[in-house]
């Protein structure tokens, strides 16, 4: 019964793209836009190429596969997306070729269909998952008993779709049982006695689920269980569970009264007034949302050579992050941290927030936060990757009693103390009076002078010249 319930758990997984109820593409329909297309042929399934040309075959995606393709059509094929950066063509008339058109669902038909999708699991310890069967990039790493769906077979490589997403060596993979074709593409199923479990969290000791077994893994997932949830249990692998969404959470979490705490380094960058990026993938070209000062203590998921996953969490609450940052500029030593490079600052007026009072701006509707309170800027928020913008800047600061906020109003931060840091300026630049291109401008201070720094931002820096304090736009200033 069990090894039943694996089965229908694992293809429903593989269907998980198909919640939001896509239609079926029938092969003679042919529109611009975007849809999705079941592989139904008389043999294995779909052979698929890696251009439109179809001058080189891929492999082959079996049938019952599921995926969505763009209807854009070259030489009669169409794109199909795979992974992150690995897409083939396909013929839809030749991959839908028994596709009954307006009998879809039909038991009778769907019986007889043939299904070569086979469930799975992975048979080393640390088996590579690659992105594409020809660029071997390693960004994650599974343990043995590892379960997946097997959709297709390339080369010497099959491909996964599910649980686990990618290519992996054949020789990796045990085979456990065929699926049928009913299996393999339905979007329900029902589980009999399921095997549950909960994940005890709260917000001082938020779960967060990680991309494989091994803690070797560049992906990460938004979300983190901040209260007690149940879960329903794929596999028991050792020190971990792999649960139904294709996540992965240590045993540790499921013990009320286990350790749930996380390894934790600091940020160390090269220069004291440095930020690093909190990205939203393991790629230097991916977005970063907010940028963290040196000294900053971060929570480690997993970890690969390059890159960690990691999440920030103040100690009484408030705001939560998640995101990429390279190794390199982590220090895992506890006795030897980084140079904080964080700034005491004061609130110089009341500041309402919103209901939850972790972000704060003019116009909130919540409670204020007077005039006098001191937080300690810890990050500042980054503009897109826009560093030609003239913003104000947003700054992620923790308060005394233990929590993250943010602060979006306009110049309403001063800083405690000195901080005997100075930049050189890099071309000649306007210093105003508040963080706004418009704002009264107090002087022009020309090319090779020394300001002193009072609180970097991301658009613009507090600094103070000639006993004058005012603002000057970063991206004029070279900071040490």
């Amino acid at each position: 019964m069990k090894h039943c319930r694996l089965i229908r758990l694992a293809a429903a997984v593989c269907a998980f793209a198909l919640l939001a109820g896509m239609a079926v593409l029938p092969a003679r329909v042919v529109f611009a836009g975007y849809n999705e297309v079941i592989i139904a042929t008389d043999g294995e399934g779909a052979a698929v190429y890696t251009g439109s040309s179809g001058s080189k075959k891929a492999g082959i995606l079996y049938n019952g596969f599921r995926r969505e393709i763009s209807l854009e059509p070259k030489n009669g094929r169409y794109d199909c997306f795979l992974t992150d950066d690995y897409t083939v063509w396909l013929n839809v008339e030749k991959a839908t070729n028994r596709d009954p058109s307006g009998f879809q669902g039909s038991d009778e038909w769907e019986a007889k269909m043939p299904c070569n999708i086979f469930l799975a699991e992975l048979v080393n310890d640390n088996t590579p998952v690659y992105t594409s069967p020809s660029h071997k990039k390693t960004g994650i790493m599974h343990a043995a008993g590892t379960l997946c769906v097997v959709c297709g077979e390339f080369g010497k490589d099959y491909f996964l779709s599910g649980p686990v997403d990618g290519f992996v060596p054949k020789e990796a993979v045990r085979k456990i049982s065929d699926m049928t074709y009913v299996q393999a593409r339905s979007q329900t199923y029902i589980w009999e006695n399921p095997e549950t479990c909960t994940i005890y969290a709260s917000e001082a000791y938020p779960v967060y689920a990680a991309a494989s077994a091994t803690g070797y893994s560049e992906e990460f997932h938004y979300g983190g269980y901040t209260k007690n949830v149940q879960a329903v249990i794929l596999k028991d692998l050792g020190d971990w569970v792999q649960l139904t969404q294709g996540n992965f959470v240590e045993k540790r979490f499921l013990d009320p009264d286990g350790d749930h705490s996380y390894p934790t380094a600091y940020v160390k960058t090269d220069g004291i007034l440095d930020r690093l990026n909190l990205r939203s993938s393991a790629s230097t070209e991916a977005m970063s949302e907010v940028k963290l000062c040196s000294g900053v203590k971060v929570n480690i998921i997993s970890t690969t050579e390059k890159w960690a996953v990691v999440f920030i969490a103040a100690p009484n609450g408030g705001l939560r992050y998640t995101g990429c940052v390279m190794t390199k500029f982590l220090n895992y030593s506890g006795g030897d941290r980084a140079r904080d490079g964080s700034t005491q600052v004061r609130l110089t007026k009341d500041l309402p927030g919103n209901k939850e009072m972790t972000y704060y701006y003019d116009n909130a509707k919540g409670d204020v936060l007077p005039a006098g309170t001191v937080l300690k800027v810890i990050g500042v928020y980054d503009h897109q990757n826009n560093s030609r913008s003239d913003q104000a800047d947003m700054f992620l600061c923790e308060t005394e009693d233990g929590k993250y906020i943010r602060i979006e109003s306009t110049g309403v931060l001063e800083p405690l103390q000195d901080s005997g840091i100075q930049a050189t300026v890099r071309s000649a630049v306007k210093m105003r009076k508040a963080p706004n291109p418009d704002a009264e401008v107090i002087r022009q201070v020309k090319a090779k002078n020394k300001v002193e720094v009072l609180l970097r931002g991301e658009i613009w820096t507090l600094v103070r010249y000639k006993g004058e304090t005012g603002y000057m736009m970063s991206r004029y200033l070279s900071f040490p």
